[in-house]
């Protein structure tokens, strides 16, 4: 049913996953210069991207596909061994596009470094990674619950 909490936790989880495209990940200030990076990729202050420090692949696709899966999750609360299977799935997915961005963010921490003393500041979505691996969890939990006490029901009749 789409009353259930898991249903809560899961559409929570997939607006996190959606905000990382509104949010940079890392912003550096390097004197005049700034350099943004977004899960789409590393851009200059301007909007302009930086051609030689691209990401190896864009992070809002990995994001987006999380967001798909969490909310193809919800409806499928009829199968809920299937829905905890899926739940799973995406915040592993999640799980690893945080720790990738974290990676790429600290490679273009040393690479901007190098040049010109380059000061970084996290932004948003550099956490809800965090926040989406959190809630599905709590959804996938909260799943396993609702299953464990339909079989114990079964048992009783």
């Amino acid at each position: 049913m789409l009353q259930r909490i898991q249903s809560v936790f899961l559409f929570i989880a997939a607006l996190l996953s959606g905000l990382t495209w509104l949010f940079p990940v890392r912003r550096w200030a390097m004197g005049e210069a700034a350099v943004v990076y977004r899960p789409s990729g590393v851009f200059m202050a301007d909007g302009t991207p930086m051609a030689d420090a691209a990401l190896p692949i864009p992070y809002s696709i990995l994001h987006t596909v999380v967001a798909a899966v969490l909310l193809v999750a919800v409806f499928l609360y009829g199968n809920r061994p299937r829905q905890a299977r899926v739940v799973r799935g995406g915040w592993l997915v999640a799980l690893l596009a945080g720790v990738l961005q974290f990676i790429s963010s600290n490679s273009l921490d040393a690479y901007l470094g190098e040049g010109a003393k380059a000061t970084g500041t996290y932004g948003a979505s550099f956490f809800l990674p965090i926040g989406v691996v959190v809630f599905a969890v709590l959804a996938e939990r909260a799943i396993r619950k609702d299953e464990h006490l339909v079989r114990s029901a079964d048992r009783l009749r």
